[in-house]
């Protein structure tokens, strides 16, 4: 294995809790990005509005496949609300300050931020947007009728990405879990893009919409277009969400 894997994995095992900022009582890192003055904060539809078809989780599963090309695609607001209810939604919070959402966290840390760019999403304007699970709305970071290409050239995708209804970008922010874990958070939360993203897959094929995961794309353009602190912020998982074209090589 190469030395950064060693590293990575030696400087990440299970730690010694008496060391982690939990424990040395240092203030607990908040669990969402605030929202800038500013900023236009979209209140998005209750999920439970929108009916979908009885999809068994085996045909969800199965009906996944490899996506090549999206033919251009829209999604409306109900839709996009499902969406991000099912890979961040919060549920409840317990013991004072735990949020339980949709997907599993190691500690309830919660150490993602979901991140979109909006390209043919039914009454929204085409930009970045961000999730605010809490309150199950969107805050609009940037609206600018040029970020599908800009997605495009940072995702080393063009086929799928300019024309996706909406491509997803999910952001860690590790130290929400170090606070608690230590350095082993940082597992933490590239497992937990995976568990988002596999949840966007299922939830999708009940809307009849196909995933393209992109994992590899250009760290630095994609801080840049979303505006991440490089330090503290770090882009790990996109995913392009379409009507799917079968049978077109990849």
């Amino acid at each position: 294995m190469n030395k950064v894997g060693n590293d990575f994995i030696e400087g990440t095992r299970c730690p010694d809790y008496s060391t982690v900022d939990l424990v040395l009582r240092v203030p607990e890192p908040p669990h969402e990005l605030p929202v800038k003055k500013g900023q236009t904060v979209i209140k998005l539809p209750r999920p439970k509005q929108i009916k979908l078809p009885d999809m068994p989780v085996r045909k969800a599963i199965e009906g996944w496949e490899p996506v090549g090309f999206f033919p251009r695609s829209m999604i409306d607001l109900k839709q996009l609300s499902y969406l991000l209810w099912c890979t961040q939604g919060y549920k409840k919070t317990v013991a004072g300050t735990i949020e339980i959402r949709n997907i599993p966290s190691t500690g309830s840390r919660n150490p993602l931020e979901t991140y979109f760019v909006a390209g043919e999403v039914d009454g929204l304007e085409t930009g970045l947007y961000r999730y605010l699970p809490k309150s199950h709305s969107i805050v609009a970071e940037r609206i600018d009728s040029g970020l599908t290409l800009e997605m495009s050239t940072a995702s080393l995708n063009f086929k799928l990405t300019t024309r996706a209804a909406v491509t997803f970008l999910w952001v860690a922010i590790p130290y929400r879990t170090v606070w608690a874990v230590g350095n082993r958070g940082y597992r933490s939360a590239l497992i937990e893009a995976g568990h988002a993203c596999q949840n966007l897959i299922l939830a999708a094929a009940g809307l009849e919409l196909q995933v393209a995961p992109i994992d590899l794309f250009h760290d630095d353009l994609v801080t840049k277009l979303a505006g991440l602190d490089p330090e503290t912020q770090w882009p790990v998982y996109l995913a392009a969400v379409g009507h799917s074209e079968r049978n077109v090589a990849l």
